[in-house]
Formats: C-alpha cells, structure tokens, sequence
C-alpha cells in the first residue's frame, strides 16, 4: 500500500515537472510500466484531479514506440476538449491498448471505450489505437464495441493521422447529435470480430440516427471492414429516417477489402451538399449484390431508399440515402476495382458487383452519372487477402447460413473463418495501398491527382496540398499569367517566317508569323497565340488546307515508334462558320465539351486563338502524358496559311522542320514541364538527339555581324560551301543602314525561305540557309536592301 502511494507521488511529480518544461497546455505522459498508476486513463484522471478538471488549454503527448494500456472509459463532458497527440518524429506512432479492466462481471474485457463525449469534444493525433491488447491473441474473443463514442449533443471530433483497429462494432459512434465530424489521414483497420458480435457490426463511422452538421472523410485508408465503414440509419424505423448530415464530403479514400454486409457508405437522410469524389474501391463491396437472398436479413438495412426489387427484397447498393430532392449531390472522379478473388466469389455464387449508386442518387446526378465511376483493374502493392473465407461462412449452411448473429460461437472458427487480421504494426510499416503509376487512377482524381487516399502517394500528397490551379480564362484575350513568360525557356515562343516547313515558306512575317504562350497546371494544357497573316481563309477542303494551328503530342517521348499512333494531333481553324465564305473549319469535334475550351478573336494583321484541353484527352497508343515538374513529352507546333483555296506555307516549331510532325514522332520536339505552371520549349527530339538550331526568340535567323568596318558598297557573296548538303553559308555586305530581305526561291520562282528580314546597321554579315527539308536542285537567292538588289545561284546536292 505504501509503495502504491509512493508511485503515484512520483507519477504526479513526474506531471508537474512536465508541466514545467513544456508549459501549462502541454503534458507528457509515460508509457505503461507495469504499474497501476501508469496505465493511461489513471495518468489523466491524476491530472484531472491534481488540476480540479480537465484544463481547457490541456493537451496529452504520448511518446513514439510507447506502448499505453488502459483500462477504463474517459468520460469528456460539456465545454471539455480532449486533446492527444503524439511527440515528433518518424519512429512508429505511440500504442494504446484497450487492455482487460480486472474488473466487475468479466474482467478479461476490455472498456467498451476509450472516450465518451458527454458533449465534449475530441481532437486526436498522430496515435494509434487497438481494441483490444494484440500481443495476446485469445484477447480477440472478447474485444469490445467501439473506441469513442458520444452520449449527449453538441460535441465536434477531429482525427489526424491515426491508426484505428480492432474492434467488434465501430471505432467512432455518435450516439447523439454532433456539430463536426472530421477524420483526416487515418486508416481504419479490422472492423468487426464474430468472436463477440454479429455482421452487422464492424463499421468505421457510426453516425447511429442522429444529425451531424458536417461529416468530413479525407485522405482515409478503410481496411477489413465487415459492414459499413459509415453508418447512418435508423433500424428502429427506416421510414422516418435520421437527423440530417448537412453537408457530407468524402473524398480522396480508400475502401479496400469490405464485406459490406449492410451497404458502404448508408448516408441516412442528408441535407444541403453531398460529395463523393476521388475515391478508391477496391473489393469495397464484396459480397455483391444478392437481390435473392433466402431471409432478407441483409437487405433489411436498405428499406429507408424505397428501391425494391420484383421479389419485394430491398435493393443493395453500395451508396444510399433517404431520397429527397433539394440535396446538391457531387459524385465523381472515383474509381472500383473487383480482384480475381473477388470477382470468383461472386461467380461463384451467382452475384452481382452491385451498382455503386441507388436508382435516386443517379436520378439526382443526371448526365453527371456518367463521371461519377469507373471499374478498371489495378492491384494495391501490398494488403491483407480479402475476407473470402468469412463471406463464404456467412452464406454456408453449416456456417451464418444467411443470418446477421452467429447462431453458435463454436461454429465460427477464427483460425479458418475470421478476416486476414492483422496486427497494429502491420499497418503501421508495412500497409501499402499505392498503385501503379501507369494506372488511369493515378491521374483520375481531380486535377489529376491519384484516386484514393493520396498518403499512399506522398509526393503528389504535398503537391495536392499546396496546389491553385492556373488563373486563366480562355476567352481569345492574352491573359496575365502569359506577360510572366520571357522566351522558349520559360514557354513564350516566337516563329518567324523563316521556321518553315516543306509546305512551303511565307512570304514575311506579315504573311505567316506568331507569337505563342503556353501554361498547365494538373488538370489543363494551355495554349494562347497571335498569328500575323494578312490574309485569313478557310476555303480549302479540309482542316489543315485552311489557315489553322496545328498541335501534334506525343504523350511518352522515350518509347514513340515511327508512326501516327503515338501521336495525338488536334486542329483548331481561324475562321468559323459565322464568317462568309468558310467551307471547313474545326472545333475540336469528338471531345466531351467538359474536356475543352477554345476560343478565337480577329487582331489587328491576323488572328488570336486560344485553347486548353484537358491532359486525359491527350492519350495515344494508350499512353497518357505524365503530368509533373521535370516530365517531358513529345510536341510540335504547325501554322498553316492558306491565301487562296489552299495551302502554300506553313510555320514550324519542331525539332525537324517537316510536314510529317503529324505521324513521325522522331521529328518532334520536348516540352518540359517547369514549377510555376511553365513549360519550357526544347527544339531537340527527346529519342533521336536532332536539334533545330533555328531561334525562337524573335531575333532572325542566325544573321550576324562579322565586322564593324564599313564596306564602300553593297555586295552579296558567292555562298559556301556549293554544291552543298544541306547547309550553307552566304555572306552580304551593307555600307549603310538599310531594311534587308535575303530570301530564297526555287526555278519556279516560288520564295522556299527568308533568311532574313530586319533592318540592319551597315556592316559585314552572314547567315546560314538549312535545306534539310528541299529536295537536290537548283535554288536562287536574293538581296533588296534599299535599292540595291542581287541575286546568285546555289545548289543543293543530296
């Protein structure tokens, strides 16, 4: 008895030297050694008591790798905050173990809870808690109803960054009204336990029939869960439903492994907003859909939808709610994945995957239905095996035999029937729920994010939370975001006449130039640019004959083959319909309006267009680009002119400077993607090394200056080399300041390409003429410079 009290004088001593240190709101408390006093509700009621009551600025900080056991319930009454966190640091999360209380009719219980929200309230860190104490395994057999539970109204809980395991019924229950309900970061794990209770219990939320203003669910993983991992319902009478849950957002989790015996997610009646967005199911409803079970015990716990099938049994859904026809329902962007195994079970038994919606939520969504899920097949890198060995108890006749209790605790035998239970440390190092990046999930999410519970992806985690998507408006007009942009480094470009194709060559700027802006962020690729042409048309007969842009992409520009089926191309024309004389024109057609925006606007000497696209849209061979800093893709960049029914030049932003873009990856040029929404433009083709030497930034075309002595006269030099392949040097001089054009033409006389257009001061220059896109021949080049006027001959030799 003594050294009892000695103890607990330490204990409490030991509490105020902590209070000293770490200042009044902060309280350190020890891990279980051995002694009655150390046990975690003793540690806090010596708190409580020492202080007249839970302090209102009172937080508790359990240190990583301890190991807490505890053995009664906390009760947090009104105007109370429980708050638990855990020291800093990367070592595993600090343990609570329910442990046996010694106590009353069955001392080998452990507490049906840890807290009790008496109309308190709860704020919750970085723990981990498990129903009961683990390292014994019979400890099982009595493993009781939930963690935290509330008992009287008003109470708000808040759950970051735990870990929950372990119990018979639910971890978190509100028995009564709740102002927030807020769980981030969690993972919810080993939900139900037949050893003593039924399947109808194992749920993760269990809003019981009471209101909640807000249930929020984010960034969750649900793991091993016999029922629901959210319950709202009111079994007592369906018909009158439940208290509201005003505004219900559940995004960006996991469910993984649920047998889902009374649905997934049962929402009760709800009020003004829904979303259910960006989730990840990945056998979340696996004992599927049985519209002929023999007992309709099951399907009892989805008679508040009014959604029945011909044989009077109600409808199982993933997803329900009490109908109602003012809520604001948001469901998209989530995806479900049906395993071997699970798709076995429900072969095997003549089910069906079930529809993850009722008939009313789809009603209420409309077209949208269409975008609120997709099934693909992914497998999760590493989780328990699914519960394959309970479902088919369940449905045994000498097992559940369809019923909700177990008829007999003899016949369910843990060591064949029970769920792949695993261990808290299981899930705390070695859980995995990632996926492949490669799978259509990991850009599904909004703005592209992974599906499911980004924790599994912590990059794009910190990237998510500290992402504003890019402030443009794409209406024809230069937004704010482009006058950031300096040059081809940074995604400004600037395509001369003379970065033509072997479609042929402008005339001059005037004829076909442009200046180009590009931005992105996770969701859009953004394209804004300003195109010189004197003379707008679309006549000719099909979309690139006319004056257009031309994009082409090649989404993985390290594995592209020689062909147009890497290659992803749109079209977007000058002109519309609205003006005279349009024959052709094209409007991004076979792409879901959601996916695109494109405008176009008349400017002073040509025309502005403006597009985004959305990046899934840019898919070829089955190849998405991988949107992110420092990632690359394929690119390519056409204008086309068309000054009389067809086309005759063409302006080019490539790594090759030829029509082909549109079906030979290997010409293409790099886009890299920069922080800051920027792309920078790389004239080199990712696979092969070519580079285009031509500039981008709006100075000519390599002219430069070999002498600041003035000539006497004006001249044009014999080019050299000549005969040449396929580049040559050609040098002229200027004895005076003067407007020069240096253009070259074919025997036709047709101008291929301008060297230079500028006005130059007097000097010796030379520029560079690359004829990798002309045929072998015989060309012409010629200077005006002010009056003065020459031509010479050159050939091309291949």
């Amino acid at each position: 008895m003594i050294r009892k009290k000695y103890g607990g004088f330490i204990l409490i001593l030991f509490m105020l030297l902590s209070i000293s240190v770490y200042g009044q709101s902060i309280l350190d408390l020890i891990p279980y050694n051995g002694t009655p006093e150390s046990f975690l509700v003793a540690q806090i009621r010596a708190d409580t008591t020492a202080t007249g009551g839970l302090l209102p600025d009172r937080v508790y900080r359990l240190q990583r790798t301890g190991l807490y056991l505890n053995t009664e319930i906390f009760n947090v009454d009104s105007g109370q905050t429980m708050r638990m966190i855990s020291t800093d640091g990367t070592d595993i999360k600090p343990v609570i173990f329910q442990y046996p209380t010694g106590t009353g009719a069955n001392p080998h219980r452990p507490p049906g809870n840890l807290f009790v929200l008496r109309g308190g309230n709860l704020e919750l860190s970085n723990v981990i808690v498990a129903g009961y104490f683990e390292p014994v395994d019979t400890n099982l057999n009595n493993v009781q109803g939930g963690l935290i539970n509330t008992t009287q109204p008003g109470c708000y809980i808040t759950i970051d960054g735990c870990i929950l395991t372990n119990i018979n019924g639910q971890h978190v229950r509100t028995g009564s009204a709740s102002q927030t309900v807020k769980i981030t970061n969690t993972i919810f794990a080993n939900m139900g336990a037949l050893t003593s209770s039924n399947l109808g219990a194992g749920k993760g939320l269990d809003l019981r029939e009471a209101s909640c203003d807000s249930l929020i669910l984010v960034n969750n993983t649900f793991v091993n869960y016999q029922d629901r991992p959210v319950r709202h319902y009111n079994f007592g009478n369906p018909l009158a439903g439940t208290g509201n849950i005003n505004y219900c957002l559940i995004d960006h989790n996991s469910f993984i492994n649920g047998m889902s015996f009374h649905g997934l997610l049962s929402l009760g009646n709800v009020g003004s907003q829904v979303f259910i967005t960006n989730n990840l199911f990945v056998d979340g409803f696996a004992l599927g859909e049985d519209e002929n079970e023999p007992n309709g015990t099951r399907s009892a716990e989805w008679a508040n939808t009014g959604e029945t099938y011909d044989n009077g049994n109600n409808r199982q859904t993933w997803i329900f709610t009490a109908p109602n026809d003012t809520t604001q329902w948001t469901v998209k962007n989530n995806f479900y994945v049906v395993s071997d195994s699970g798709q076995a079970f429900i072969d095997d038994n003549s089910l069906r995957v079930g529809d993850p919606l009722s008939w009313h939520i789809n009603g209420r969504l409309g077209a949208d239905s269409v975008n609120a899920f997709t099934q693909l097949d992914l497998v999760l890198a590493n989780i328990p095996m699914l519960m394959t060995n309970e479902m088919r108890w369940y449905r045994s006749p000498s097992g559940g035999n369809f019923t909700k209790n177990t008829p007999n605790s003899l016949i369910f035998n843990v060591e064949t029937d029970d769920m792949d239970r695993r261990g808290y440390a299981y899930y705390a190092d070695t859980l995995d729920a990632s996926y492949p990046t490669s799978s259509p999930a990991y850009v599904g999410g909004e703005h592209s994010f992974p599906a499911g519970d980004l924790n599994w992806f912590p990059d794009k985690k910190a990237e998510w939370e500290t992402y504003t998507p890019l402030d443009i408006v794409v209406d024809g007009e230069k937004d704010a975001f482009y006058e950031t942009l300096t040059g081809p480094a940074d995604g400004y470009l600037q395509v001369r006449s003379f970065s033509f194709s072997d479609n042929g060559a402008p005339a001059d700027d005037a004829d076909l130039s442009a200046k180009m802006w590009v931005g992105w962020d996770n969701d859009w690729f953004y394209f804004y640019e300003e195109v010189m042409d004197d003379t707008i048309s679309a006549n000719a007969a099909n979309d690139y004959q006319v004056d257009c842009l031309e994009l082409k992409f090649d989404p993985q520009a390290t594995d592209s083959n020689n062909t147009g089926s890497s290659i992803y191309g749109i079209n977007l024309t000058a002109l519309d319909t609205s003006t005279a004389g349009v024959t052709v024109f094209n409007n991004l057609n076979g792409i879901p309006a959601s996916m695109k925006q494109w405008a176009r606007k008349t400017i002073t000497g040509g025309y502005a267009l403006e597009l985004a696209l959305k990046w899934p849209v840019i898919t070829a061979n089955s190849e998405n680009i991988s949107v992110g800093v420092d990632n690359v893709f394929g690119l390519g960049i056409n204008n086309h002119d068309n000054d009389v029914s067809t086309r005759q030049a063409s302006i080019t932003w490539a790594a090759v400077l030829l029509d082909h873009i549109w079906d030979t990856p290997k010409y293409l040029g790099t886009a890299k993607f920069l922080a800051g929404n920027k792309l920078q433009f790389i004239p080199t083709n990712n696979m092969t090394g070519v580079t285009n030497s031509l500039p981008y930034d709006g100075s000519a075309a390599g002219v430069e200056q070999t002498s600041s002595l003035i000539p006497r006269e004006f001249g044009l030099n014999q080019n050299y080399p000549n005969p040449f392949n396929p580049s040559t040097t050609i040098e002229f001089a200027l004895p005076k300041q003067a407007t020069v054009e240096l253009a070259v033409y074919n025997l036709l006389g047709q101008r291929i390409a301008v060297l230079v257009n500028e006005d130059l001061q007097a000097g010796y220059y030379q520029t560079s003429f690359d004829a990798h896109s002309l045929p072998s021949g015989v060309y012409f080049y010629r200077i005006q410079a002010g009056s003065f006027v020459q031509t010479k001959k050159l050939m091309l030799l291949k």
